[in-house]
C-alpha cells in the first residue's frame, strides 16, 4: 500500500543523492492508472533527481526527472516495448514522453507538455 496512491509511495521517488522528492501529481496519477491497467506491480527505478545525481546517471541536462515529472519504470513481466504500448494507453503519457530502453530493461515515462518518443 502506498502513501501517495493505492500502489505508490513517496519513498519510491526519492533522489538517491540528496533525498529530494516532489513528484508531480499528474505523474503519480498517471502511474496509478498504468498500474491499474497492467494489473501487476510497477517498480520505479528512478524518480526525482537533483542535478548532481542526474549528471551521475547520464541524464539529459533538461531531464523531466529534475522537475519531478518523470519516472523510469519496470512493469512486472513486461518487456520494455510491451510496457511502452501500455503507457501509450494512458493519456498523460500518450501526450508526454515515453522512452524505451530495451537493453537496460526499463521504460521512461513523463508528463511533459508535448509528445516525445525515443529508444535509448
Amino acid at each position: 500500500m502506498g502513501d501517495l496512491t493505492a500502489h505508490f509511495s513517496r519513498k519510491e521517488f526519492v533522489c538517491p543523492d540528496c533525498g529530494w522528492m516532489e513528484p508531480d501529481e499528474k505523474l503519480v496519477a498517471a502511474l496509478e492508472k498504468l498500474r491499474m491497467l497492467a494489473g501487476v506491480p510497477i517498480w520505479i527505478t528512478s524518480g526525482c533527481r537533483c542535478a548532481v545525481w542526474n549528471r551521475r546517471v547520464g541524464g539529459k541536462p533538461k531531464s523531466q526527472h529534475l522537475v519531478g515529472k518523470a519516472a523510469d519504470i519496470v512493469i512486472q513481466g513486461a518487456y520494455p516495448h510491451e510496457a511502452a504500448k501500455m503507457a501509450e494507453m494512458i493519456d498523460d503519457f500518450k501526450n508526454g514522453g515515453i522512452g524505451i530502453y530495451p537493453t537496460r530493461g526499463f521504460i521512461h515515462v513523463d508528463v511533459r507538455d508535448k509528445v516525445a518518443r525515443w529508444v535509448g
